[in-house]
């Protein structure tokens, strides 16, 4: 048996000929395509609000998104903001109960949802900006050209007249997303190690660790208490969390639809504007970076009870100032499927591997999914840059083509039209403009091996002063190897 397992991991190791790696059909670096596909935007304004439109084959639909600027909302209520998206359309409202909102949002449309989407503002081309957040509460329906009245109308009704007081349904909530958050921190704890690395070093990231991370589940049961000791000043929370988002001076419109579609309804988003509540108040934006924790040491362990770990470690490998280049992401996507997958999946027996590098934020980072090892994983992490290395003087002209072929097609990933308007708005409203994607496509087109060997160099500062982040069992974390990591343990459930 123990030369079979031998024999195995030699095979797991081997690399395949390349004599067999000729016989899959691939593409070349000439098949692709070297310009960026874009979307039509026309930026305008209706009555003081930004109203961006996207001429799109839409087959007689349109596609409304409703952005609410979330830079408002104090450090302190950002918890209730997932709770105030589920609200809006399960409470009811003044108008119609939870049913008949139901019915109503079932009937006339195609759906209403709220999510909240947090980005990082772009700066110069390829320079690492210093921080600063958007932050939008996103409301997006879609209805037929004829129906658009309706979702403009439902729309407005909930966010203006969405009924909170109603203590059991929203303790019930409560309690849902606590039980879902420990279920899914014990399922899906690569999310949640990866998060509490990023919420160190990121606004971005630390806004929605805010709203769903590893200290949600104790805020929800603190919450649950407080609705039964104090419902009243939950319920003011909420208002007042409505009376900060909900103003025509917070809001964004995206639309996206044939252009007949787009004259069709600008009878019904001047109706809709002008219903807006126009705040008299004095609202200044929050300060969220200078809110944000100051967390030390070398990192965190979360004890859950499971057999397998979820292990993280991240770091700046930029800072502000310093410039990055497109070809980054073709050695950050080869990373993720050929080191790690060998290292960590195929020999260490994790599910799953992975490694985020955000250029805009210079921050990098990798998670391993349901893993058994912890102090193994780590190893591998460190090892990257020397990887790294290797493969830049090893690096076969056919190795670089697939790795850049791979990295266009996540670029030119296809997408539906309501996504391409609501990416197209992110797009704008980061600051990322057609000529910078132009820009950074061609980086990648022009990457070499050079590349690998300087991002490998970047890589050094996660080896060396990488912050730990581990969601994992209690033999794991408490083992006297782990000991020396100096983590900050703690059993969250």
């Amino acid at each position: 048996l123990v030369e079979e397992t031998q024999a195995l991991k030699q095979r797991q190791q081997a690399e395949d000929p390349p004599e067999k790696l000729a016989t899959i059909p691939s593409l070349s670096i000439d098949d692709l395509d070297t310009k960026i596909r874009t979307v039509p935007i026309a930026v305008g304004e209706e009555s003081g609000v930004k109203v961006l439109r996207h001429d799109l084959a839409t087959n007689g639909i349109v596609y409304a998104d409703f952005g609410l600027d979330m830079r408002v909302v104090p450090a302190d209520l950002l918890p209730l903001v997932p709770l105030f998206c589920r609200c809006l359309t399960q409470m009811g409202t003044t108008t119609r109960n939870d049913e008949e909102l139901s019915k109503y949002i079932r009937t006339h449309t195609g759906g209403v949802g709220a999510s909240v989407s947090t980005m990082s503002k772009y700066g110069a081309p390829n320079v690492v900006p210093e921080p600063e957040i958007i932050s939008h509460l996103f409301v997006r329906g879609k209805a037929t050209y004829a129906k658009s009245g309706e979702l403009f109308e439902v729309v407005g009704d909930l966010l203006a007249n969405t009924n909170f007081d109603n203590k059991a349904k929203f303790k019930q909530m409560v309690l849902e997303t606590k039980v879902g958050m420990e279920g899914a921190v014990a399922a899906a704890g690569n999310s949640f190690a990866s998060g509490r690395i990023g919420a160190r070093y990121s606004v971005e990231e630390w806004v929605s660790a805010k709203m769903q991370g590893i200290d949600t589940i104790k805020e929800m049961t603190d919450l649950a208490a407080e609705i039964d000791s104090d419902w009243d000043a939950v319920l003011a929370r909420l208002e007042r969390l409505r009376d900060l988002l909900v103003d025509r001076r917070n809001l964004i419109v995206n639309l996206s639809a044939e252009g007949k579609g787009l004259d069709a309804v600008q009878g019904r988003l001047e109706e809709y504007i002008q219903g807006m509540p126009l705040r008299t108040e004095d609202v200044k934006l929050q300060d969220w970076k200078a809110e944000m924790g100051k967390l030390e040491g070398a990192g965190e362990g979360f004890i859950v009870p499971t057999q397998v770990n979820y292990v993280g470690k991240g770091a700046p490998i930029f800072a502000p100032g310093e410039k990055t280049s497109g070809a980054m992401s073709v050695v950050s996507r080869t990373l993720r499927t050929s080191y790690l997958w060998d290292k960590v999946r195929v020999v260490g027996g994790a599910y799953g591997c992975a490694n985020v590098f955000n250029a805009n934020t210079g921050l990098f980072k990798f998670s391993s999914y349901r893993d058994p090892n912890l102090m193994q994983t780590l190893k591998t992490y460190d090892e990257t840059p020397a990887f790294l290395d290797s493969m830049a003087k090893e690096l076969s002209p056919s190795t670089l083509s697939n790795a850049i072929i791979g990295m266009i097609g996540d670029l030119d990933r296809p997408q539906n039209a309501d996504a391409k308007g609501f990416s197209s708005m992110e797009r704008h409203l980061s600051g990322y403009t057609d000529e910078m994607r132009q820009e950074r496509r061609e980086q990648v087109l022009g990457t070499t091996a050079k590349d690998f060997k300087e991002f490998g160099e970047r890589l050094e500062a996660v080896s060396s002063k990488g912050t730990v982040a581990v969601v994992g069992s209690k033999a794991a974390l408490e083992s006297a190897e782990v000991a020396d990591l100096k983590l900050d343990i703690t059993k969250l459930l």
